[in-house]
């Protein structure tokens, strides 16, 4: 008999205020919330850019076993995967998995065809990993052009068991998946957990597994599936823009292969909307949706030689290598030049990548302050270097005027509510260059 678990998952996000009122990206980027997605849009952060003139995930299914996904989520929808062997709304089951319909993925609890999100954790994950690119709303997916499969395996209070996640895997090999995003954790390993994670091992598959967010070493108290040391699974801390390990991360020498970017994630989210999250949970997805760039450009290669490669070329630090063992940040354009080592080098990016092009500037800023205290915003660019001077504005006052060579302003927060700060740079001539907002709220004094 099955056992069941009374612990349940337990991902924590912390939840930001994102202006969605307004373009936070700027000048050529089609996608308005791109600047906003600080991973993406700075060249240095992970190397998305580089790997984008190489590939965009075209085709490649990536399951997210989670809340579900928002399937007609409007910078999702055009990235769901379609079940071939099913014919929608027959009412039989055509593929003989057991599961009527399942035309779009499927829900563990009751073996039915619902995979929609009750939830948002879901989406959230799948929009870091193939959100539509270039289609002028919202942001961007990593792997803007990869197929998502979703398996619901936890409901709408964010639990389950580790049946419904044996489950879960079991279904997204056999329907061809081979990179999984496990964004959950438990305390727990079952033996049907851990024999569905040598089912997708055996089959060639990775399960990318966030490592927690407890702050603790998992090598001395373990957080499942991550802490598992089946090769098939890939652990993931969280990193902030700073490079640094996030402070409620997970970590352990031997248990953790690599941080991924995991605070200040903007992405797509439940009821057609976008939301700013921060989690080991926002991490995992960068590390599976690069797996699907490097997948797509080396077809032929195994899942577990991309992913040494992907390990081979992270950014190691003393800081990280004393928390992660090995393990360094993602860097997923350098493990595109080691797939690709000795091949032909594309000179132009894919047409899905064209909205990464021209100048960009990320604005960072705590999302929330108390009344009386001081507020520091600090901001960088990319693809900027006509700028000569930097003009801060806060709720449509211009505060400071500052020289090119500054990138910080400190103003104290006078009332509560919400507020925007907006910066604007301008060349020698008085032309914008770029521009961008961010949106924080005060809060009284206690």
């Amino acid at each position: 008999m099955d056992k069941r678990l009374s612990l349940f998952w337990k991902n924590l996000w912390i939840v930001l205020a994102l202006a969605l009122s307004a373009p936070v990206a700027v000048a050529a980027a089609q996608d308005p919330l791109m600047g906003d997605q600080w991973a993406l849009s700075n060249p240095a952060a992970i190397g998305a850019q580089e790997a984008w003139t190489q590939s965009s995930g075209a085709g490649v299914l990536v399951a997210v076993l989670d809340t579900g996904v928002q399937l007609d989520h409007p910078d999702l929808a055009g990235n769901i995967w379609t079940n071939p062997g099913e014919i929608a709304g027959n009412g039989r089951d055509d593929d003989s998995n057991g599961i009527v319909d399942d035309v779009h993925g499927a829900n563990m609890f009751d073996r039915s065809a619902n995979a929609d999100d009750d939830h948002g954790h879901g989406t959230h994950v799948a929009g870091i990993i193939a959100a539509r690119q270039g289609n002028a709303i919202g942001g961007s997916g990593l792997a803007p052009a990869a197929k998502i499969l979703p398996v619901k395996v936890l409901d709408s209070s964010m639990s389950g068991t580790t049946d419904t996640l044996a489950a879960g895997i079991r279904y997204a090999v056999d329907r061809g998946a081979r990179i999984l995003n496990v964004s959950l954790n438990s305390d727990t390993a079952t033996e049907p957990m851990k024999a569905a994670v040598r089912y997708a091992g055996e089959r060639g598959a990775i399960i990318v597994a966030s490592a927690g967010n407890n702050a603790r070493n998992i090598d001395l108290l373990p957080s499942y599936p991550a802490s598992l040391s089946d090769p098939a699974i890939l652990s993931v801390a969280a990193a902030t823009d700073g490079g640094v390990l996030w402070n409620l991360s997970n970590s352990g020498l031997k248990s953790v292969d690599l941080a991924a970017p995991g605070q200040y994630i903007a992405s797509t989210m439940r009821g057609s909307s976008y939301q700013s999250r921060s989690g080991t949970s926002a991490a995992a997805p960068f590390v599976a949706a690069s797996i699907a760039l490097l997948a797509e450009a080396r077809p032929d290669l195994p899942m577990g030689a991309l992913r040494d490669a992907l390990l081979a070329t992270t950014r190691r630090t003393d800081l990280l290598a004393a928390l992660l063992g090995a393990g360094g940040r993602l860097d997923v354009g350098a493990a595109m030049h080691r797939v690709l080592a000795g091949r032909p080098w594309k000179s132009a990016a894919p047409q899905a990548s064209a909205a990464a092009a021209g100048p960009t500037l990320l604005l960072r800023a705590k999302s929330k302050a108390r009344v009386g205290s001081k507020l520091t915003l600090r901001w960088s660019a990319t693809g900027a270097d006509s700028v000569t001077t930097w003009r801060v504005s806060l709720n449509g006052k211009v505060v400071k005027t500052v020289s090119a060579s500054k990138n910080a302003v400190t103003r104290r927060i006078a009332r509560a509510g919400r507020h925007k700060w907006r910066v604007v740079g301008f060349d020698a001539g008085g032309a914008k260059v770029v521009a961008a907002r961010r949106a924080f709220q005060a809060v009284p004094r206690r």
